[in-house]
């Protein structure tokens, strides 16, 4: 069996027991727990997970010989190539390279989950269920650099320019597509409305029709070595599917907490990512770019299931059932609080959220080697 499916098993063990924690201090003891468990297990596996880490590796052992010139015209960006060569100088194992950036991708996305949710420890499984951690061993860089936008978020919602810039040009150190987060700064104002739902479907289809011609344009002039894989395409129709119905899911179930920053700003990731997700058909690698927004995903969970099944006095969702039979509702609601409900919710979301961990497991173009140490 896959090592990957005994480390699911695993987390959603903890998960269950700090949700039936009451202590907070426990519970705070079982989420750091939680990611000090993800953090050892990103460090400790060997280059052979993917061909991307295999050269990671290699370009380790180059970095330390190169001249500081060199060093600026690197295909990697300045950010992490120092990083390298700091750690090659202090460390003679690339084993150090791997542990220095699983401290830097989770610890961050950990602490992020704790500011952004009521409940960390959902969004700790479903960063693993919907594939970021998978994503984190294969994507080093990019990882690195969303985990240090977190902190953008704050100036995001406070409208402060300048400290959202310098944010983003340290992710860009790590990632230089870290650039086009700067799209979320622009939008996170606009007025959210079934007439915005209604404009980004429209666009999504747009793109996805008639998206090809113009991409293959853009790549041309801007980055000419990518232009071969315009021919390339992977589908991404169930991550479209995924994306629009978690983003209608939110609208119906939030709709009258859209305007709370906690809410707004992983909605507005979500739907940039839905609307955008269509380039994917043309392009491949533009699911890189999709990857900045869709780790919105991933609050947005844990905001869902707390609106859907805690939250007894604004639930859209007992309020719909109560529109059927008053007395189903009242039934319902008696359920809330109950610990065989909350165990029942938790079951029925991450054995959906299996399917889409299988299908990014195993169905994508990097298919990840079982698990070595």
């Amino acid at each position: 069996m896959n090592g990957y499916y005994w480390i699911y098993l695993a987390m959603l063990g903890l998960l269950f027991w700090y949700e039936f924690t009451r202590q907070p201090d426990r519970k705070k003891l079982i989420y750091y727990g939680a990611c000090g468990f993800l953090i050892l297990l990103y460090a400790v596996q060997d280059g052979s997970v993917s061909i991307d880490i295999a050269e990671y590796m290699r370009q380790y052992a180059v970095i330390p010989e190169l001249s500081f010139p060199q060093m600026l015209t690197h295909k990697f960006e300045i950010g992490y190539v120092l990083l390298c060569r700091i750690l090659a100088l202090l460390f003679d194992s690339e084993r150090a390279l791997v542990l220095a950036m699983a401290l830097i991708i989770l610890p961050l996305f950990a602490r992020s989950f704790r500011q952004e949710t009521e409940d960390p420890m959902v969004a700790l499984m479903a960063f693993l269920a919907l594939g970021m951690y998978l994503h984190a061993i294969i994507f080093w860089r990019q990882l690195a650099a969303m985990a240090i936008l977190t902190f953008s978020y704050r100036y995001i919602r406070q409208r402060k320019l300048i400290p959202f810039l310098l944010v983003m040009l340290a992710a860009m150190c790590f990632h230089r597509a870290a650039v086009v987060f700067l799209g979320l700064y622009i939008v996170y104002r606009i007025p959210i409305s079934k007439w915005l739902l209604a404009g980004c479907a429209v666009l999504s289809v747009v793109l996805g029709a008639f998206g090809k011609p113009i991409i293959r344009l853009g790549i041309a002039v801007i980055y000419p070595r990518y232009l071969p894989h315009t021919l390339e395409s992977l589908g991404g129709g169930t991550l479209l599917a995924l994306l629009w119905a978690v983003t209608l899911l939110a609208y119906w179930v939030l709709k009258d907490r859209l305007n709370e920053p906690a809410v707004r700003l992983p909605f507005l990731m979500i739907l940039i990512a839905a609307t955008i997700q269509p380039i994917c058909f043309a392009f491949f690698w533009w699911l890189r770019i999709v990857l900045f927004f869709r780790i919105g995903l991933v609050p947005m969970t844990a905001l869902l299931y707390t609106a859907m099944f805690r939250d007894t006095e604004h639930n859209r969702l007992l309020l719909l059932i109560g529109s059927i039979s008053p007395g189903a509702r009242e039934r319902v609601q008696g359920w809330y609080g109950k610990a065989w409900f909350r165990a029942a919710t938790l079951l029925a979301l991450f054995a959906v959220l299996f399917v889409w961990y299988v299908s990014e497991l195993e169905g994508g173009r990097y298919v990840m080697a079982p698990v070595t140490f």
